[in-house]
């Protein structure tokens, strides 16, 4: 093989890689306060339908507010918090698949002040 087939090969190889999609993507990053906003509002919906007692619709809102609350992440300590009030969560839900609302309605407001003391950890 030449030098110049040698040359134009590896030239082609970077300018490829150069254009590709995927070094010019950046990763879409939401920012902790707004994060935890779309969490309160998810705990919210939560609480609000507890009153109708449909267990189903009530886990599947916990559920949403536990995907998103996955989405923090800012240090060590932070995170460390973040779990424990995300197994308040889990516990919610599964208290609500058992139907004890009144449980499941202390445990979501538990759960809604550990993620409003969440900033301070930052």
């Amino acid at each position: 093989m030449s030098l110049k087939k040698v040359f134009i090969t590896v030239m082609l190889f970077f300018s490829m890689l150069g254009l590709s999609g995927s070094t010019f993507a950046k990763e879409a990053h939401k920012a902790i306060p707004e994060i935890l906003k779309e969490v309160d509002a998810k705990i919210q919906a939560a609480l609000d339908a507890i009153p109708s007692g449909n267990a189903q619709q009530i886990a599947s809102l916990i559920k949403e507010a536990s995907e998103s609350a996955s989405e923090l992440s800012a240090n060590y300590k932070f995170e460390f918090e973040r779990d424990k009030v995300v197994l308040k969560l889990k516990k919610a839900r599964e208290l609500t698949k058992k139907s004890d609302f009144p449980a499941a309605e202390q445990e979501l407001k538990t759960a809604r002040e550990g993620f409003a003391n969440l900033p301070k950890y930052q």
